[in-house]
Parts: structure tokens; sequence; C-alpha cells
């Protein structure tokens, strides 16, 4: 089955190059496609980034949405220009690649946990509950924990049907790691990672079809990007954070989990922050490139591209995040990631 996913993810790299030769440009040639490929996460956000880079530049940056985990095999196997994931690489992921990485954060999402019932009642719930239901513990809505946190709500006998992904997933990455931490029973069942054995459930294929098996499905519970919780216009839980209020997922409840601190190091994470308004599920997503640019053959002239496109995303292109629900990177970060592409380099020597 994984070779069959990474094959797939190959055959969708190809067919996004079709027209250019690989991810190279001859020494001196102009560049007129880059392939960016991997996280579903911020993928309306990347979509709408990189058609406005085209009409400001003529240089056509195609999108893949694969997944976080499609983008690092992706790099692996050189078929992309730059990978996008909602997790940074760990030591040993790192270790699968061939040279050093950048990775740049480019905004901030948010997991929403949806629900599907009738007349979209306003539901609260906490990382117990939460577990509990993911891990097929709470079988109807009108189960007793659900009521607990809910007792002016007349909740439906109706079954609980979970849904969760079946690829390999920042989402889930994020999703997973946030429950771990809360909840110890969850550590020990089923613990965190893009992909892990769901208990239960029924598994779909990135945000996009997960909000659309939710949206189709009475009775559902999955989790998703906030993004398209709002596209598909899911009714989105209320989640216990660490100070013990009932939050739900906005632009300002992402932007509240931002601690200060958080510019001396953008590998900080800020799930479960504290904060009366800040959602405990927040998380910056990033983009990840190879630190020197001269390999396969490749020109400096592709190097000043990557540069380009993403200083102008850390710039102007910021201003395409709010729109689509996600949230600008805090001054500081956008600042201290600048600071970080300007280790972009080709044969040793800097870019720009």
């Amino acid at each position: 089955m994984r070779r069959m996913k990474r094959i797939a993810a190959s055959v969708l790299i190809c067919s996004l190059l079709i027209g250019t030769v690989g991810c190279r440009t001859a020494p001196g040639a102009p560049v007129k496609d880059l392939a960016v490929a991997g996280s579903t996460f911020a993928e309306p956000l990347y979509v709408k980034q990189l058609d406005a880079w085209y009409q400001k530049t003529q240089v056509k940056a195609v999108y893949g949405a694969l997944s976080s985990s499609g983008a690092l095999r992706a790099l692996q196997d050189r078929t992309i220009d730059v990978g996008a994931t909602d997790l940074l690489l760990e030591a040993e992921d790192q270790a699968r690649l061939p040279a050093s990485i950048l990775q740049i954060p480019t905004c901030l999402g948010a997991v929403a946990i949806c629900v599907n019932l009738p007349g979209n009642p306003a539901l609260r719930m906490d990382a117990a509950l939460v577990s509990a239901m993911f891990r097929g513990d709470v079988k109807t809505w009108n189960d007793a924990r659900i009521t607990a946190l809910n007792p002016v709500v007349k909740l439906p006998d109706t079954p609980v049907v979970v849904i969760h992904r079946a690829d390999g997933s920042g989402t889930t990455g994020i999703f997973t790691t946030y429950l771990a931490a809360a909840d110890q029973t969850w550590n020990n069942k089923v613990g965190a990672g893009q992909l892990v054995a769901w208990p239960a459930g029924i598994g779909a294929t990135g945000n996009a079809g997960m909000a659309a098996m939710v949206r189709q499905t009475t009775g559902a519970i999955g989790y998703m990007e906030y993004t398209f919780a709002v596209q598909s216009s899911l009714n989105c839980i209320a989640l216990r954070n660490r100070s013990g209020a009932f939050v739900v997922p906005s632009i300002s409840s992402m932007q509240a989990a931002v601690p200060p601190d958080v510019t001396a190091d953008l590998q900080g994470t800020l799930l479960n922050r504290p904060g009366a308004t800040s959602y405990p599920i927040v998380s910056f997503t990033w983009l990840v490139f190879y630190r020197d640019q001269a390999y396969d053959g490749r020109s400096r002239e592709r190097a000043v591209a990557i540069y380009n496109l993403i200083s102008w995303l850390l710039g102007d292109g910021q201003s395409l995040a709010l729109p689509l629900q996600y949230g600008g990177l805090p001054e500081g970060v956008r600042k201290a990631a600048i600071a970080l592409l300007e280790q972009l380099s080709w044969q040793g020597k800097p870019v720009k």
C-alpha cells in the first residue's frame, strides 16, 4: 500500500511538471515553472498565493495537494522544488534526506473538530471526551459524557460516526499530538503521528475529503483544518483550553495561542497554550526545501526563483491569509523567517 501511494505521488508530481524539464533549468535560462507540493492543511492558501505570484511574475508555481508525508517522499525523490508540511521534520525524517534543509513558517492554522447533527447544536468538549469519541468508546450522541458538558442541549440517540484521515497527514499529526499530550489514555492506546492505528471510524483522504465526509454523514465527528470547516459550513465544537475556557476556532483564538517569546524558537509548539481566549489546537505550517540548491544540475536561476517566491510569501503574500481564514505570521516570526531564508545558497554561496 505504501509503495502504491509513493508511486501515485510521483505520478502526480510528474503530471504537474509536464512541459518542464523536471525541476531543472539550463544555466542562464529564465525559470518559468516551480513545483510545490504536500500539505492539504494550507492548500487553499498556497493555491491562492501561487496564482497571485504567477500573475505578478509569470512564474508558474503549481501546487500539488498530496499530504505532509507525501511532501517528504517527494523531497527524498527530488521531484519537487519545495515541500509543504504541517509538522516540522524531526531528526529522523531529516536523516532520510540527502542534504540539509530549511523549514520556513508561512501561516497559522487551527484543527477544528466538526460534527454533523440536526439543528447544528453548539457543543462543548474537552480532550478526554474527544479522545473517548475517536477511540470509539462513545457510541451515541446522548451518551452521559457528552450531556455532562452540554446539559442544556437536547441530544439525539443518533450513533456517533467517527471520521479520520486515511492518509499520512500533518493535520492528523497535529491533532494526535494534542490528544497524546492532553489525555493519557490516548497517549497509551493510540499515540501521536501522521499515520496512527485508529481504534474506530471511517477513513477519508485529505482535508477536503474529510470535510465532505462529515458534511454528508449524519452523526459524524471529524477533524480538519479550520478553513475547510468554514468553506463547508460545518459546525465546530468549542474545545476546553488549558485555562478551562471553552473556545471555538477563529482567527483571533489562533492568534491568542502564539506566545510572545515564539520569535526565539520557530520550532516551538502552539498546542494547548495558556490564555482564556486561546484555541488549543493551533500550529504553524511550513515550506521545506534544500538549503543548498546546487544539486542534480540545478541552476542558480532556479535557486533565485525559489528565494524570490518565498520572500514574497513572507511579504505581500501574507495579505491573502486572513480572507481564507488563516492567521498571518506574527511580525516577530515573519522577520525571523526572512532571516532564515537568507541561508538559502547555491554552491555554498548565498543566493541573495
